[in-house]
């Protein structure tokens, strides 16, 4: 047989020592069995007590020898369930002994060489969750920041002021740094730095006359560089051995100049005082992401400041006027360039007017106006605006909105206008023909894309009015 094969080279397998235990084991009742037959059976003469005494010592040699071999086969076995069951309650690092040869030793290595590939996958998982743990933190944080400066642009959106805009971004930024400080500067005539907004969440006082008094000497940097910083790095540029021995050996400060074109309007000035702090690449491009924003808020202030001196509210239908809704879609364009987010206009004209206007009269024609720019108001987001641009035309800016989408709120308004009644009179209705169009799809300025809208609005009258076209 192929099981007395490993005999012959003497591997003495479980296999083989099980085999042997219980043959050696059968011989002890087979002797006993004999010892009766020839004693009580077939009586011998006291001269053969010898022999039977022989055979009585050969038995109990056999079953002492089988009892001992049984224990060698059981006690390594009982060993190795033991160590298997201390292995299987979570601790492995333990070891079961391999001293065994045969299958025994076979079971025992592999349970130890699987043990130890579980203490790798053990030590593979716990740093994956240490991985795993760092990527969320990092994960949250990014989203924190995506959505505060997704409150930032809202807020540009909707007419903050830039000392609203400043402060909310200050908090921000401060924040961003887990106890730092954020100070945004502007740069009034002369050349001189002025606080516009300060937020310290270090527990530290910051000497901010001294900190101001440092801008002027830094704007020759600024035209190299987009961001000048120090922190525990020692320093390796001249300016930042300067500004570091002017400010102090455990201040991280991290510099965006506010540029307007080419020049510098402001400065937004953040660090903290944390021990060993490095400013890497990737914090510092989502830093970044904030001083665009303020700089759309500073832009944003100073059209408010110029359209102070011209008419900024139709006096008709309360609206605003197109003047002001050309400033506006240019901030709101350079914002969506920057976020790459869809920013659409839609131009609103209202069907032969003029004819309307000499069958009904001037005041019946201006309530009609009135109405119609009370339904564009209900109709658009908050974030919208709606304005009068001439004697019939109303604009409505839609930022966060597509071409696709804009085309079906247009679409809901053609259709209200259509359905609106003014009077108790019979006919008494008007319709629209709208243009939409979309940054950067028709345009990449306010002029284009106000020019492609209303071309827009030609095509749907000239297809026969009461029409929606975007393309």
């Amino acid at each position: 047989m192929k099981a007395f094969k490993g005999l012959s080279v003497g591997r003495k397998g479980l296999q083989y020592k099980l085999l042997i235990a219980f043959s050696l084991m059968s011989i002890v009742p087979l002797l006993i069995m004999a010892y009766v037959v020839t004693q009580y059976i077939f009586p011998v003469s006291p001269d053969s007590m010898v022999q039977v005494t022989a055979i009585i010592l050969f038995t109990l040699w056999v079953a002492w020898t089988g009892f001992l071999l049984a224990k060698q086969l059981i006690g390594p076995v009982i060993e190795l369930a033991f160590e298997t069951k201390v292995i299987a309650s979570g601790q492995y690092d333990a070891r079961v002994p391999t001293q065994e040869e045969g299958e025994l030793g076979d079971i025992a290595s592999a349970v130890n060489t699987m043990t130890g590939r579980i203490r790798g996958y053990i030590g593979q998982l716990q740093e994956y969750s240490k991985k795993t743990a760092a990527l969320n933190v990092s994960i949250h944080r990014k989203v924190l920041t995506l959505t505060n400066l997704m409150k930032l642009g809202d807020m540009i959106s909707s007419g903050a002021t830039f000392e609203e805009i400043a402060d909310f971004a200050s908090e921000k930024l401060a924040n961003e740094l887990y106890g730092g400080f954020c100070i945004i500067l502007t740069k009034g005539p002369g050349g001189k730095y002025s606080q516009e907004s300060f937020y310290n969440d270090s527990g530290r006082d910051i000497d901010i006359p001294s900190l101001v008094v440092e801008m002027p000497s830094l704007e020759k940097h600024f035209l190299k560089h987009d961001n000048l910083f120090i922190d525990s790095r020692p320093p390796a540029k001249f300016w930042q051995k300067e500004m570091k021995e002017s400010l102090g050996d455990d201040m991280n400060v991290l510099l965006f100049p506010m540029k307007v074109a080419s020049d510098i309007v402001g400065v937004i000035l953040l660090g903290s005082f944390t021990k060993d702090f490095e400013f890497d690449e990737e914090e510092i491009d989502s830093l970044r992401a904030f001083e665009k924003e303020v700089v759309l808020g500073y832009q944003s202030a100073q059209a408010f400041r110029r359209v102070e001196s011209i008419d900024v509210v139709d006096p008709v239908t309360g609206l605003y006027s197109l003047s002001y809704l050309e400033d506006r879609l240019e901030d709101e364009i350079n914002r969506a360039v920057y976020y790459q987010r869809p920013c659409s206009l839609m131009v609103v004209e209202v069907d032969d007017f003029d004819q309307y206007s000499k069958s009904h009269g001037k005041a019946k024609s201006e309530e009609v106006l009135k109405k119609l720019g009370s339904l564009l108001s209900g109709a658009v987001p908050p974030v919208g605006k709606v304005a009068r641009a001439e004697e019939a035309e109303f604009g409505i800016l839609s930022p966060e909105k597509n071409k696709r989408e804009s085309l079906e709120m247009a679409e809901e308004i053609r259709r209200r206008v259509e359905e609106m009644q003014l009077s108790g009179e019979a006919g008494d209705r008007i319709t629209v023909s709208i243009g939409v169009s979309e940054n950067p799809i028709d345009g990449v300025n306010a002029k284009e894309i106000m020019a492609r809208a209303r071309e827009y609005v030609e095509k749907a009258k000239a297809a026969g009015k009461n029409k929606v076209v975007g393309e």
